[in-house]
């Protein structure tokens, strides 16, 4: 895995941007570090695709994770030279539909170079545990070690699945990104700040990097 200080994450030689909440300050910086040939695959949301058009995006599809079928998802994530994962939505849902084939095609994008924006729920996913509906702690993609990620607050105190985590896996790391702010990850073992660089880190008692 690729690290840098107390982070390790996975290994790729593409950027990892984990945003906590949609932001086009955010959106236009991920595709400054994007290739420029690459397409963009959009992951639930027709929004984050306007959006992205109007910052100058290369031309871009949408995914729809849980119609398409396993080969088709492989296939169409894996050519993309952008993959955005926002957070519109719920988050069990998009747990559900993300585990599998989307996961691998994402994987694929992002050994091959692609920038890999997850926004909202969507950076919550990349973590090894996620918060689902009712605060449900579930397995996550696991794309940040012994991570939870807290989408859209840095309070971590007072986050229930936050608390949670760090009593009850010592070993844990819990990393709170703020609305409007983004932490970026890159192959070199890059860490970065984006947008408004709100982003907070609690480790638990057992933590080694």
């Amino acid at each position: 895995m690729a690290s840098n200080n107390v982070l390790r994450w996975k290994d790729g030689r593409g950027w990892l941007v984990l945003s906590g909440s949609a932001s086009s300050d955010v959106r236009a910086q991920a595709l400054g570090r994007s290739a420029a040939d690459g397409a963009v695959a959009y992951i639930s949301g027709e929004q984050a695709m306007a959006d992205m058009e109007d910052l100058g995006a290369p031309s871009g599809y949408l995914v729809d994770i849980l119609a398409e079928d396993d080969a088709t998802l492989e296939d169409r994530i894996g050519d993309a030279g952008m993959v955005v994962v926002d957070g519109t939505m719920p988050a069990g849902q998009l747990r559900s539909g993300l585990v599998g084939a989307a996961a691998n095609g994402i994987e694929t994008a992002f050994s091959n170079g692609a920038v890999i924006l997850a926004e909202g729920q969507g950076a919550a996913m990349f973590g090894a545990w996620v918060a689902v509906e009712s605060e449900e702690i579930a397995r996550g993609l696991d794309w940040l070690d012994s991570s939870l990620i807290v989408p859209g607050s840095t309070s971590l105190a007072e986050s229930p699945p936050a608390r949670e985590i760090l009593d009850t896996e010592p070993a844990a790391i819990v990393i709170g990104v703020g609305a409007g702010s983004a932490l970026a990850l890159g192959p070199d073992g890059e860490v970065e700040t984006w947008g408004d660089k709100q982003v907070a880190i609690a480790l638990g008692r057992s933590y080694h990097p």
